[in-house]
C-alpha cells in the first residue's frame, strides 16, 4: 500500500496512513458512515463512491472531498471489475441489493462493512459468510445497537452474575406513528416482495440483542404472531415513522424489499442475541399483522394525494405535515432529506406530488406487518418476548426488562440513567449511562460513531473483534428467519443445534 492508501503497488500498510475505503450507496447510511472519513481523516479515507443516483454520487464526494472523478462509479461493478484499489468496502445498498456486491467485493479481497440485514434470504447470508471466509476478509454486519453504551451495559450486568441467572427478557420497540408511515407504509420497505418483512427490516437489531443477552443459552423453539391492521380505506388513526418508511416508504412492500421484522427489527432480534448470549435459543413463536394502514380504512372523502385531500388536516399521516411542514420548521435531515436530493419546497412539493410520500397512506400497496410480538425459548428454559408497535408517540426508543434470579435490569432508550434492583438486599441503584461522542455521528445513540472506531481498529490491529461478526450476525439473523416463518405458518419453530429449523 501507498502512503497515500492505495494498495495498487502492493507495498505494505503503514500504521500512521488512513485506511482506504470504497462506499456503495450513496444514501442516508453511506452519508453517515462516511462522516468518519471527515473526522478522522488520519484513520479513513474516502477513495471511491459506487451510487446510480447522480445527485448522491455528486453530494457524498463532495462531502469527502477525497474522491478522484475517474472513482466515481454509477454503477458497482464497474469498481468490482477493476482490480482491488482500496483496504475496505462499506455496502448501504437496498436490502435486496447486497448479496451480490458483497459476494463480488469479497472475491477481489475488500474488507467488508455491510449494512443490516446482511441479506433478505437465509441462504444469500450463508452465500455471504461462506464467500468471505473462503477469501479470507473481514465481514462484518451494522448491527449498530450492539455499540450503544447502554446495551453493553446490560451485557456487562448480566455476565457479571449481578441479578443471577436470566430467566426472561422483554424487549419493546416503539417505531413511531409517522416513522412507520415513512418507511413500511410510504417508503422502501413498504413491501416484502421488493424488501423484506419487517421483522427483518426493523428488529433483526433487537432480536440479535435478545440473543446475545441469553447467550451461551440455546434458543429451541420460536412463535411469532402479527398483523397489517388498520391502514386499509376508512379510518385515518396511527403515526407517522411508519407511515413514512413502512406505508409510502421502501420498506412497504416484502416483494421490494423484506419482510418488516428483518427490515425494522433486525436490529432487536440481534439485541436479544447479544445479551442472552452464550444461551442459545430452541423455540420461536410469533403473531403480527398489518393493521389500519388498509384500503378498507380510507376515509370517503380521501383522495389518493395528501396534497389536494380534503380531509388531510385531520389525518396524524399528513404528508404536508411529516414532511413541508416539518422543513418550513427547519428539519433539512431525516426524513425529509429521503424524499428528494434537492432541499427546497419546491423539491419537496414536487416529490409529494410524484413520488411514494405523497400517497395517502391507505392506498398504497404496502403489505408488511404493522405490529409483531415473538417468544423465545432458551435451552435452559430461559425466554425473551419481542414486541414492535408502529403505532407510538415515541420513535424507536427500545424498552427493556431483564429479569434475573437474583435482581432486574430496567432501562429505556435515552435515560441517563439505568436501573438495577437487587432481590438480597431490595435496594435500587441507578447506574449513569455514558454518551461521548461527535454531534456528527450522533445516530443511533452515538453508536454509528462507535460501530466506525471500532471497525477501522479491528482491521488496523489485525486482532480486535467485531461485536458483529459474520458468525454472529448468521446467529441472529437465522431467529428472524424463523420468528417470520412461525408468524406465516401459524406454529411453534424449533431450532436445531446446527442452525436448521423446523
Amino acid at each position: 500500500m501507498s502512503e497515500t492508501g492505495n494498495p495498487a503497488n502492493g507495498t505494505e500498510t503503514c500504521d500512521e496512513c488512513p485506511l482506504t475505503c470504497l462506499i456503495v450507496g450513496a444514501g442516508n447510511r453511506g452519508n453517515k458512515y462516511s462522516s468518519y472519513a471527515k473526522l478522522f481523516p488520519s484513520q479513513m479515507k474516502v477513495v471511491a463512491v459506487a451510487e446510480p443516483n447522480q445527485i448522491r454520487l455528486e453530494n457524498l464526494c463532495k462531502k469527502v472531498g477525497t474522491v478522484q472523478k475517474e472513482c466515481m462509479f454509477s454503477d458497482w461493478r464497474e469498481a468490482a471489475e477493476k482490480e482491488k484499489f482500496a483496504d475496505f468496502v462499506i455496502i448501504t445498498t437496498t436490502d435486496r441489493q447486497h448479496r451480490d456486491p458483497a459476494v463480488a467485493f469479497a472475491q477481489k479481497g475488500y474488507d467488508i462493512l455491510l449494512e443490516k440485514p446482511m441479506a433478505v434470504t437465509l441462504e444469500d447470508c450463508k452465500e455471504i459468510v461462506a464467500v468471505c471466509k473462503k477469501c479470507n476478509v473481514t465481514l462484518a454486519v451494522c448491527h449498530v445497537l450492539r455499540y450503544t453504551p447502554w446495551v453493553t451495559m446490560i451485557k456487562d450486568f448480566i455476565d457479571s452474575g449481578r441479578i443471577g441467572d436470566v430467566v426472561n427478557i422483554r424487549l419493546t420497540e416503539p417505531v413511531g406513528f409517522w416513522h412507520f408511515a415513512h418507511s413500511y407504509v410510504r417508503g422502501n420497505w413498504r413491501n416484502t416482495t421488493s424488501s423484506t418483512s419487517s421483522l427483518m427490516a426493523k428488529s433483526c437489531h433487537d432480536l440479535d440483542l435478545i440473543n446475545y443477552w441469553m447467550s451461551p443459552k440455546r434458543c429451541i423453539s420460536v412463535g411469532s404472531f402479527g398483523n397489517l391492521t388498520h391502514f386499509t380505506k376508512e379510518n385515518k388513526v396511527g403515526f407517522w415513522h411508519f407511515a413514512h418508511s413502512f406505508v409510502r416508504g421502501n420498506w412497504h412492500k416484502e416483494d421490494s424489499s423484506t419482510f418488516s421484522l428483518m427490515s425494522k427489527s433486525c436490529h432487536d432480534i440481534d439485541l436479544i442475541a447479544y445479551w442472552m448470549s452464550p444461551k442459545v435459543c430452541v423455540s420461536v413463536s410469533s403473531f403480527g399483522n398489518l393493521s389500519h394502514f388498509t384500503k378498507s380504512n380510507k376515509p370517503a372523502q380521501a383522495t389518493s394525494r395528501c396534497l389536494d385531500c380534503p380531509v388531510e388536516q385531520d389525518c396524524p399521516y399528513s404528508a404536508k405535515k411529516i414532511y413541508i411542514d416539518a422543513y418550513k420548521s427547519g428539519n433539512t435531515g431525516w426524513p425529509v432529506k429521503t424524499i428528494t436530493d434537492i432541499m427546497d419546497l419546491e423539491n419537496i412539493t414536487e416529490a409529494l406530488r410524484t413520488g411514494p410520500y405523497g400517497k395517502c397512506v391507505y392506498d398504497t400497496d404496502n403489505d408488511v406487518v404493522s405490529h409483531q410480538v415473538v417468544n423465545f425459548q432458551f435451552e435452559d428454559g430461559a425466554t425473551a418476548n419481542f414486541s414492535m408497535v408502529a403505532f407510538t408517540k415515541r420513535i424507536c426508543a427500545r424498552e427493556v426488562k431483564v429479569y434475573g434470579t437474583k435482581g432486574e435490569i430496567v432501562y429505556e432508550d435515552g435515560w441517563d440513567r439505568m436501573q438495577i434492583c437487587d432481590f438480597r438486599t431490595e435496594n435500587t441503584e441507578y447506574w449513569p449511562v455514558q454518551r461521548e461522542f461527535p454531534s456528527e455521528m450522533a445516530g443511533h445513540g452515538g453508536a454509528d460513531f462507535n460501530l466506525m472506531k471500532t471497525f477501522i481498529e479491528s482491521l488496523k490491529s489485525k486482532t480486535k473483534q467485531m461485536a458483529t461478526g459474520p458468525e454472529d450476525t448468521l446467529r441472529s439473523h437465522l431467529l428472524v428467519f424463523a420468528a417470520e416463518k412461525a408468524r406465516l405458518e401459524k406454529k411453534v419453530v424449533t431450532i436445531e443445534a446446527d442452525g436448521s429449523f423446523h
